[in-house]
């Protein structure tokens, strides 16, 4: 049901009518509204909603949701249905909505659907924006340099001179009310600063970032991505509660239209599914094999060789078409010291103590937080670290590529 005092959603309404051909009931639904914030709150609508019944007053016609005089600039459309994650998106509702946020950045792995949390949050929240919400990708740019001119592209700023990018996008934000989304932040770290300085001089614009490793910016609020809720009982009944499940099954369905989940398949899909830990690229890559070979057979090849998670999609970039080129972007994203170390926590199975990280691995607490925020390592409520299996195979295959340090690592394990 509608919130009568919710006025976004009021305001979405009043431009609904319009659209239909329904002026009079627009003009009516406004007049109850102002009405109504009188009488409730002793209030008066927001100029955003009475420039809009002006606007109908006057013939304008506008788009539902939309204030009058708003360039809003389209969002990318993902061809596919977004699945699950209702409490991350209810967070960054949430924190969008709190006046004194304006810097969000959901941080994770790669593959873990950040990119795809970060859109589908602007879809749901870009009407409270008077405009709208614009969706950056930074995954193309080598360097930090050219921020401002993807930024200046995506908001289609007309650039006189690009020797004062900076003031020309600084000045095209300073009246705007919109939510911008940067996707893929992790490499342009040294242009994280950038980012206060557009908040300093736009105040009416809010930040979404998606990136492997946190800004470290003051004002930056940190949202954790992790995978979908999935079963850890092969003899759980009920599999398609679980978002991973619902995930694999849908992707399995583009695959293969008449695909169906056999009581035989039901174990090794759990299987599957804690062996990707509920990662959605995993899910989808594992979900392609679907057409050539049974669950059983998708379970024991990723359990035996992790090159098996390849897509033989032609629409996926790179970077996302395995999850050895997703490790491996990350892996070129840390310096020696992190590299080493992530390279000789791989003997532990099952998670780590600090104290045995420092013995075995040589692991300060300064570095074990360094690689915690590059989203390769996570803590659990124990205190104890953990690192995504299939991440720990990928960096096994770099330990035994350093035979020496291998060697150590291992007798130090051993003792």
């Amino acid at each position: 049901a509608l919130d009568r005092l919710h006025e976004p959603a009021q305001r979405a309404l009043i431009a609904l009518y319009d659209r239909a051909g329904q002026r009079s009931a627009a003009l009516r639904q406004y007049e109850e509204f102002k009405r109504l914030l009188s009488a409730e709150l002793g209030a008066a609508p927001q100029p955003d909603t009475a420039v809009l019944a002006e606007d109908i007053r006057g013939g304008h016609r506008a788009a539902a949701g939309e204030p009058p005089g708003a360039t809003r600039l389209a969002l990318p459309v993902a061809p596919t249905a977004f699945i699950g994650r209702r409490s991350e998106l209810a967070e960054i509702a949430r924190l969008l909505d709190s006046f004194d946020v304006r810097l969000i950045s959901l941080v994770g792995p790669g593959g873990i659907g950040k990119t795809r949390l970060a859109l589908q949050s602007a879809h749901l929240s870009g009407d409270h924006f008077s405009h709208g919400a614009c969706f950056i990708p930074l995954a193309p740019l080598a360097s930090p340099e050219f921020i401002l001119q993807a930024l200046a592209n995506a908001l289609t700023i007309p650039v006189s001179d690009r020797a004062n990018l900076q003031q020309q996008v600084n000045a095209y934000l300073a009246n705007k009310h919109l939510l911008l989304v940067m996707d893929n932040f992790e490499h342009l770290m040294d242009g994280a600063p950038l980012l206060t300085d557009l908040l300093q001089h736009a105040p009416g614009v809010k930040i979404l970032v998606t990136s492997r490793e946190r800004l470290n910016l003051d004002g930056e609020w940190v949202i954790e991505v992790s995978g979908l809720s999935y079963p850890w009982d092969e003899k759980e009944k009920e599999l398609e509660q679980y978002s991973a499940v619902q995930l694999f099954l849908s992707s399995a369905r583009r695959v293969t239209s008449t695909f169906t989940l056999t009581a035989a398949d039901r174990p090794f899909l759990v299987r599957i599914c804690n062996r990707l830990e509920g990662m959605p690229l995993g899910l989808e890559l594992a979900a392609s094999w679907v057409r050539a070979l049974s669950c059983r057979e998708i379970a024991e090849e990723i359990e035996r060789d992790l090159d098996f998670l390849t897509s033989p999609r032609r629409d996926v970039p790179e970077s996302h078409r395995s999850l050895r080129a997703v490790f491996e972007r990350s892996w070129g994203l840390l310096d020696d010291d992190e590299r080493g170390l992530l390279r000789r926590i791989s003997v532990f199975r099952g998670g780590f103590s600090r104290e045995a990280a420092a013995a075995v691995a040589g692991a300060s607490a300064s570095m074990l937080a360094r690689l915690v925020d590059h989203s390769l390592l996570r803590r659990a409520a124990s205190g104890r670290f953990e690192i995504h299996e299939l991440l720990r195979q990928y960096t096994a295959q770099k330990l035994a590529g350093n035979p020496d340090e291998e060697l150590r690592t291992r007798l130090a394990h051993a003792r």
